[in-house]
């Protein structure tokens, strides 16, 4: 640094940037070397002298290990948002995109995805500039959890490019755009309603069987941790209109004829069910069984911490692209690994003859069952049915919010459809791509509106996409499909119910439960409130 980059440093400042200065590898080590970069990179952010912080952030070298990363990122920041440079971010970002493309294993994945993400808003930015070949070129290195949102956008982009299809590519922006809008309203924020409650969607249940649940909570032999919890093929779901219930209502297919769900090698959906009713005897009676006997299973009330926090790109970054896969025949077990936290999602129940739209949501009673006999202090009312109005005046809104938007989306997708069938000079390999390309738009919301049918399920999903070439996907020939999650179950739970047919198994569970959460809380079992006799 010169001395006119010292000039306008307050004295302290002056005095603690010359020491660092003098700072090097071969006097100090690599540690010292690197905490002093970092260092006076902070104190030129502080001064607004981003140029500078740059220049020593430059210092750290990629065989630094992990710290170069999480540097990286810094980097990035200061050129695209503090110096407003997009050529500086676009060429850092080039340059490490095509460095690491094929060597994603040396890479920490949360990182490096959080650079991924910086490349898609410099890439979007270039895209609305209308300079497409730089916005094409870094759509193309994305991919990690950030491969869905790149490839739409990538082919977007290529639509624009064409005087042809410029305004397809511009509807189909749109749709894009409304899909998050809906992705927004509909993602559980378990954020409370007021400043004095904790929030009434802050637990999920998830029904399953004794059996499993032994497996999920007690480690299997010469393992040092339980069994993974799965997500499922959406192949084994019970609905068979799954799927297909969005399409039927964006153009407009008034029929109640039941589909097998779509089979895409290519795009495969996993899924978890949960609900808001925890002790619920339907719930009991379909899915908590064992050997095929109602209500003999039990329900596993999570909480939040299970789930992955809801942001701005929640359902978007669960779905990945075939070309971001590694798949190495030489992969040892360790590629195989579980899939990470995941957001969750509320269904949206539809009915195929009409216009009827509900949002997944806790019901009036398992507000009296929280509170009890509870009253507000000084008065008569009781808490559970403020609590309850309170939160059916926040789902209200919701569901108009859903509403208008879903109507939106209809009229944006046939909007796509009349501008599809206008090319007429357009080649069927052409015709296809951009069919493939709205269907691609719409997917992450293809399995979460179902039929009214299931409403009394109140359903929340988390579901994971991908090609059945991912390594994560493991199999069980001719029973099981599915991918296994992270996060474990015991210590993210809150509470097990125990189905009527299933209270023997009490002391059982309580001997798996010894221990607590991650709250450090001793988790309960409570016997279903719900009468029932086994026949």
């Amino acid at each position: 640094m010169s001395i006119d980059e010292l000039n306008g440093l307050d004295e302290v400042t002056r005095k603690e940037v010359e020491k660092l200065l003098k700072v090097t590898r071969e006097k100090d080590g690599d540690e010292e070397y690197i905490n002093a970069q970092l260092e006076l990179e902070d104190y030129m952010d502080k001064n607004k002298r981003y140029e500078l912080g740059v220049k020593y952030l430059k210092n750290i070298r990629e065989d630094d290990g992990a710290i170069y990363y999480k540097v990286l990122i810094l980097i990035f920041v200061n050129q695209y948002f503090n110096m407003k440079d997009l050529g500086a971010s676009y060429d850092s970002m080039v340059e490490f995109l095509e460095g690491t493309k094929h060597n994603y294993n040396d890479l920490q994945e949360d990182v490096f995805d959080e650079i991924r993400g910086y490349a898609l808003e410099i890439a979007k930015k270039y895209l609305y500039q209308c300079d497409y070949i730089k916005s094409l070129n870094l759509f193309n290195l994305i991919g990690g959890s950030y491969s869905y949102q790149s490839s739409c956008y990538e082919n977007i982009c290529k639509l624009k490019m064409n005087s042809k299809t410029k305004r397809i590519g511009q509807v189909s922006d749109d749709l894009r755009g409304k899909v998050q809008e809906i992705i927004d309203i509909l993602k559980l924020d378990f954020l409370s309603l007021s400043e004095d409650e904790q929030a009434p969607e802050r637990k999920l249940a998830h029904y399953t069987g004794t059996y499993t649940t032994n497996k999920l909570l007690s480690k299997e032999e010469n393992k040092d941790k339980p069994s993974a919890f799965r997500l499922n093929t959406i192949n084994n779901v019970n609905d068979p209109s799954e799927g297909k219930l969005l399409t039927n209502y964006l153009e407009s297919v008034e029929e109640n004829s039941f589909y097998k769900p779509d089979f895409d090698e290519r795009l495969h959906a996993f899924i978890s069910c949960f609900t808001f009713n925890h002790d619920s005897l339907n719930q009991f009676r379909l899915y908590g069984k064992e050997d095929n006997k109602e209500a003999s299973g039990v329900s596993l009330v999570f909480k939040k911490d299970f789930f992955k926090e809801n942001d701005s790109q929640s359902g978007m970054n669960n779905i990945f692209i075939n070309r971001t896969i590694k798949n190495d025949s030489d992969e040892d077990d360790s590629s195989a690994k579980r899939i990470e936290k995941q957001s969750v999602m509320r269904c949206v129940y539809i009915d195929p003859t009409s216009d009827y739209i509900h949002l997944a949501q806790r019901n009036r009673l398992t507000f009296f069952r929280e509170f009890g006999r509870e009253n507000l202090e000084g008065g008569s009312i009781p808490k559970a049915e403020i609590e309850s109005t309170e939160y059916e005046n926040y789902i209200d809104k919701k569901t108009e919010d859903f509403r208008e938007a879903f109507v939106e989306l209809k009229s944006i997708y046939n909007d796509a459809i009349d501008k599809k069938k206008s090319l007429k000079k357009l080649s069927k390999e052409d015709l296809d791509k951009i069919d493939g390309l709205l269907d691609m738009i719409i997917l992450p919301l293809k399995y979460l509106v179902k039929h009214s049918a299931f409403q009394e399920e109140q359903e929340c999903r988390m579901v994971y996409i991908t090609s059945l070439d991912d390594p994560k996907v493991k199999m069980d020939f001719g029973k099981f499909l599915y991918v296994e999650y992270e996060p474990e179950v015991k210590t993210n739970l809150d509470k097990i119910y125990i189905a009527p047919a299933a209270t023997q198994y009490q002391p059982y569970l309580a001997k798996l439960l010894c221990g607590k959460n991650n709250m450090g809380e001793k988790i309960k079992i409570e016997p279903s409130n719900n009468p029932y006799r086994q026949t």
